[in-house]
């Protein structure tokens, strides 16, 4: 008879000790600042870092429908939980050619606010990177391919390093949004 009790009182110690986990580990989220967590992905070879305040959600990778008169880099539509959603390939967008898709590649979404927002392809969503688990990375920034400008884009923020040596770019989502460039996803006429 006493094998049962102690049975639920070891059952109810772990339940016990993982809720205070839980709570703990939520303080902690709670107490670092929203600046310094991104959501780290690759698009392509470059890693990019979003800051989460201006990251809405990652949508499973569907193939968007295609626009016409659109720039190349606009892959088209995704339906998202009823909204329509602008998905655009931002490797082709950069300059960099198509962003490569693989098993588990996702369609990221740039902005919290419906009527702002539109997709990137990621080839992959890496997961959450704390600015505290990052470092400015020991060498200057490699020299753009021939024919691609020497400024980096205003929407280009710091570069990081982590302890794994991969660099990381941060995106400043806000600008990149009100960046004429990108806003211009019609074809120009010739």
């Amino acid at each position: 008879m006493n094998a049962p009790r102690q049975d639920l009182r070891a059952r109810q110690t772990r339940l016990q000790d993982y809720q205070a986990m839980l709570a703990r580990r939520l303080r902690e989220a709670r107490s670092l600042p929203a600046m310094d967590s991104f959501l780290g992905l690759q698009v392509g070879q470059r890693h990019w870092l979003l800051p989460l305040k201006e990251t809405g959600e990652v949508l499973e990778m569907r193939q968007p429908s295609r626009v016409p008169l659109t720039q190349g880099w606009y892959t088209g539509l995704v339906n998202a939980r009823g909204s329509l959603l602008g998905v655009i390939d931002f490797g082709l967008f950069c300059g960099e050619g198509a962003t490569p898709l693989q098993p588990g590649s996702k369609i990221v979404v740039l902005s919290r606010q419906v009527e702002r927002a539109c997709g990137i392809l990621a080839t992959r969503v890496i997961g959450l990177r704390h600015a505290g688990e990052l470092s400015l990375p020991a060498e200057p920034p490699s020299m753009p391919p021939p024919g691609q400008p020497q400024d980096a884009p205003e929407w280009e923020g710091a570069r990081f390093a982590d302890r794994d040596g991969r660099d990381w770019q941060v995106l400043d989502v806000n600008r990149l949004l009100a960046s004429p460039a990108f806003l211009q996803v019609g074809r120009q006429a010739a």
